[in-house]
C-alpha cells in the first residue's frame, strides 16, 4: 500500500486535472475509504493548498479558481507535453506568443518540476532540434498512446548527451524489420515527426531514422566520440546520406522549388537555385542520394518540367527506359470497354 504522503500527493495530482471530483471517485482511485479521502483533503488545506468543497448531488472537491499554482504534479509524459508545446511555439516559428514569453514560461514550468523529472526534461530540451515549420506539417498516424514514445525519446536524448551507442528494431519503408546499432548524434523534430540522426555501425555510414518506426530501444555499454562535423539539422533537411548502395544524383530542373518539393521532399533532396543561363532563368539543381534510379526517373516524369540529368549517366538510361514503357503503354491495343 502507498504511504500516506504519496497518497496525498496523488490526490493533489487528481485535483489538478480540473473539475470537481466526487468523494466516491477519489476513494476508488486512491483505493481508500471516503473518510480517508476527507482526511487527505484536510492535509492539503493545512499545506496552504486551496481545496474547495462543492455541495449537492454532483458535489465533491476541486481546487479553487484564480488561486496561486500549487506544486506542479506531472507525469513524465505530461511534463514533456507541456514543454514540447512551449518549444513548438518558439524555435519552430509557430504560435502567437513572442519568443520572450515562450522562454519565460518554459523556465517557470521547468523550475517547479521535481528535480529528477526536471533533469530528464532538460536533457530533451538541450538535445532536440526544432526545425522551422513550412506550413503544412506531416501527420504521424502511428503514434503510440501507451507512453512508449515518450520513454523512447527520453532514453534517446539521454544517449545523445552521454555519447552512448544504442540498439533498436527498425521497420523500413518496405516493411522489413531490422536490428540496428547506432551512435546517436541528435534528435530533430520536423513536420510533425521525430528523427534520430547518427552513425550506423553495421553499415558504416551516417543514417537518419524515424522514431515512430523504432521499437525495443536499448542503451549499450561504452561511449563514442561524436564527429566534429556532425550536423543533425542539415542531415534531416538535406539529401539522404551517401552510402555504398545509393547513387549520387544531380539534376537541373526548370521549375518552381515549391512544385519540386511536392514530389521530392526536403528530407530527401537539396534544391539550389541557379543563375540565369542561355536557356533562360528559373532553373534549380536538385541533389540527392537514391537507392533506386527508377524511382528518381518516375519523380522527374511526375514533376513534368524541363530537366537535364547531370549525373549519374545510368539515370539517363532509366529515363529513356521509362519513356519507352510509357509510349508502349499508350499505343498498345488492349481490351476495349464500351
Amino acid at each position: 500500500m502507498a504511504r500516506p504522503t504519496a497518497q496525498v500527493l496523488t490526490l493533489l495530482a487528481l485535483l489538478q486535472g480540473g473539475g470537481t471530483r466526487t468523494v466516491a471517485d477519489l476513494a476508488r482511485r486512491l483505493t481508500v475509504d471516503e473518510r480517508t479521502v476527507r482526511r487527505y483533503v484536510e492535509h492539503l488545506r493545512e499545506l496552504g493548498i486551496p481545496v474547495e468543497s462543492v455541495r449537492g448531488r454532483y458535489g465533491g472537491y476541486r481546487l479553487a479558481r484564480h488561486s496561486r499554482m500549487p506544486p506542479l504534479m506531472l507525469s513524465d509524459e505530461e511534463a514533456l507535453a507541456v514543454i514540447w508545446g512551449l518549444l513548438l511555439t518558439g524555435p519552430s516559428g509557430t504560435g502567437p506568443a513572442s519568443p520572450l514569453a515562450v522562454e519565460t514560461a518554459t523556465a517557470k514550468v521547468r523550475r517547479v518540476l521535481p528535480t529528477a523529472l526536471s533533469t530528464r526534461i532538460d536533457t530533451v530540451v538541450d538535445t532536440v532540434d526544432f526545425l522551422p515549420s513550412s506550413g503544412e506539417d506531416a501527420r504521424d498516424t502511428s503514434r503510440r498512446d501507451d507512453g512508449s514514445a515518450v520513454r523512447m525519446l527520453l532514453e534517446l536524448t539521454k544517449a545523445v548527451r552521454g555519447r552512448r551507442p544504442v540498439a533498436f528494431e527498425y521497420t523500413t519503408r518496405q516493411g522489413r524489420n531490422q536490428e540496428r546499432t547506432v551512435e546517436p548524434h541528435g534528435v530533430v523534430a520536423h513536420r510533425g515527426l521525430l528523427y534520430l540522426t547518427g552513425f550506423d555501425v553495421m553499415r558504416q555510414s551516417a543514417r537518419t531514422f524515424r522514431l515512430d518506426r523504432m521499437t525495443d530501444l536499448r542503451l549499450l555499454e561504452g561511449t563514442f566520440t561524436r564527429p566534429a562535423d556532425a550536423d543533425p539539422r542539415n542531415q534531416v533537411l538535406g539529401p539522404l546520406s551517401a552510402a555504398p548502395d545509393r547513387h549520387a544524383v544531380s539534376v537541373r530542373i526548370r521549375a518552381d522549388a515549391a512544385h519540386v518539393r511536392t514530389l521530392i521532399p526536403e528530407t530527401v533532396a537539396s534544391i539550389t537555385p541557379l543563375p540565369a543561363a542561355e536557356d533562360g532563368d528559373g532553373w534549380h539543381r536538385v541533389s540527392l542520394h537514391a537507392e533506386r534510379l527508377e524511382w528518381v526517373a518516375g519523380r522527374l516524369a511526375a514533376i513534368d518540367r524541363p530537366f537535364v540529368v547531370e549525373s549519374p549517366p545510368d539515370l539517363r538510361d532509366e529515363v529513356i527506359a521509362l519513356t519507352q514503357r510509357l509510349i508502349e503503354a499508350s499505343t498498345s491495343s488492349g481490351p476495349r470497354f464500351d
